[in-house]
């Protein structure tokens, strides 16, 4: 950004910004050479500083180093905060931080530190890609991540910015190596003297910051519990606890909106509610007091099964099987008929059981069979799927039953909802119960799904004959009929 002569607002360190009146920013020649390092091609480039690729002129080692905007260099409290992240990082000295290779000034007197290179991608370029972590995933990240967290608040170390992009998944070196970024705002606790910041001043990124921490309030670890706590809230869900059109919009939420349930916001236990409500309160004091506390928690709360006694809710596949004739065909039919119409939902029943399905309703003409939803993503999609190609298979072996009637017909509904449990833990409620709700009027054959069901499968639908808005369900085209 170069506007001549204007005030220009630079991004400094994720979040934090500072003005620079009267002064036109201009980017400095790339440097030679820092130290005993060779400096390359950028890697990076943010408010603070640049990132170059560099090697170490007689080994060779590859390594980053980060510079300091030349325009920022005169300004004495900003070089104070580039050497707090090198004190800050090279104080933990532990394995989910980078090392600290070399630290110095270049010729022209802009501060420097050499750094480890790492290769792999970062945690928001990761959630991109994947979407919500599977628990287990989630689990091992942020195992990881909390033991580097844990060595920083064991040195009076506050972050101050934990987010996805300032974690790094590193690639290539076996088991997986997790790095928590940028200490450029970490806040020393037991520094001497005053603070880098003046009181006014918000260091830090809105979408992850503490309530405290946007009010420009003392911080100590239980901003970084609250920020781990929007971060495994977007681990596990595939969103932020809280997210706006801007920065006002966000700060306020944190400060003065009850978060939401994760359970809630997408396919994951209830019994994380507790875990991450408590890790988001307003209050530091109802939080979580140490990363450790949270992260046995966290454990404790996905090792808890999902509760199964009377009135406890779960996430449900239902598959509807109905069978029915031609107008007036059972009112005097023949063997032929009643023997095809009465075989057709006991072999579809035991066939759907057999794939894993449970009777839940059954009638003489029609049933309904469900399967819990995996929490994983993956698995999830799969158990969707499945329920899709088991109706479509069963439907195609159907038609081709030998003895078949031309005056009997059979239809598939599959739907993805809830089941409420009565006391003996059976099926008792939930609106995969409520068929009225989501099954098509009308007795069109076929196979027909729901859009929740059929969510992020791909798999060819087409409005129902008797559609009924929006959340309707839709006729799955076989792909193996023409």
């Amino acid at each position: 950004m170069d506007p001549a002569g204007e005030t220009v607002v630079s991004e400094v360190a994720a979040g934090e910004t500072i003005a620079v009146a009267g002064r036109d920013l201009y980017e400095a020649a790339a440097p030679a050479r820092a130290g005993d390092y060779l400096v390359g091609s950028v890697l990076a480039k943010g408010g603070f500083g640049t990132v170059y690729r560099g090697a170490h002129a007689a080994r060779g080692t590859p390594a980053a180093i980060k510079v300091l905007h030349a325009e920022l260099a005169s300004h004495p409290e900003l070089i104070g905060r580039f050497e707090r992240e090198v004190e800050a990082v090279r104080r933990v000295r532990h394995q989910g931080v980078v090392e600290i290779l070399d630290v110095g000034r270049l010729d022209d007197g802009r501060p420097y530190f050499v750094m480890e290179l790492l290769q792999g991608r970062d945690l928001e370029a990761h959630l991109r890609a994947r979407g919500r972590l599977p628990p287990e995933e989630a689990l091992a990240l942020l195992d990881a991540l909390c033991g580097a967290l844990a060595a920083a608040h064991a040195q009076a170390i506050v972050h101050r910015d934990v987010k996805p992009s300032n974690v790094f998944l590193c690639a290539g070196e076996g088991r997986a190596r997790v790095v928590l970024l940028d200490f450029g705002v970490a806040k020393l606790l037991d520094a001497a003297g005053p603070a880098l910041t003046a009181s006014r001043q918000i260091v830090g990124s809105p979408s992850c910051m503490s309530p405290e921490q946007l009010m420009g309030r003392p911080v100590d670890a239980r901003a970084d519990i609250y920020a781990l706590g929007a971060l495994t809230f977007t681990m596990l869900t595939g969103e932020p606890p809280f997210s706006g059109s801007s920065l006002v919009v966000i700060r306020q939420l944190h400060l003065f909106a009850s978060p939401p349930r994760p359970s809630a916001r997408a396919r994951v236990s209830s019994s994380l509610d507790d875990v991450l409500l408590r890790a988001l309160s307003k209050d530091p004091a109802e939080r979580q007091q140490t990363v450790g506390e949270f992260l046995a928690g966290l454990r404790a709360a996905l090792a808890t099964p999902a509760p199964r006694g009377a009135g406890a809710r779960r996430s449900a596949v239902g598959v509807y099987v109905e069978v029915h004739a031609d107008a007036g065909a059972l009112e005097e039919p023949d063997a032929e008929l009643l023997d095809d119409f009465e075989s057709i939902l006991p072999f579809t029943v035991a066939e759907l059981t057999q794939a894993g399905f449970a009777a839940a309703v059954e009638t003489g003409t029609t049933a309904l069979v469900t399967a819990d939803r995996p929490l994983d993503p993956a698995e999830d999609e799969a158990a969707r799927r499945g329920a899709v190609t088991a109706a479509l298979s069963l439907k195609r072996r159907l038609d081709a039953r030998a003895g078949r009637d031309s005056r009997v017909h059979v239809r598939f509904c599959v739907h993805a909802g809830e089941i409420a449990a009565g006391a003996d833990g059976g099926p008792a409620g939930g609106d995969l119960l409520e068929l009225g709700g989501w099954v098509p009027e009308g007795a069109a054959s076929g196979v027909f799904a729901s859009p929740a069901l059929l969510d992020g499968l791909g798999i060819a639908a087409q409005p129902a004959p008797t559609s009924r808005g929006p959340g309707a369900l839709l006729r799955v085209v076989d792909p193996e009929r023409p």
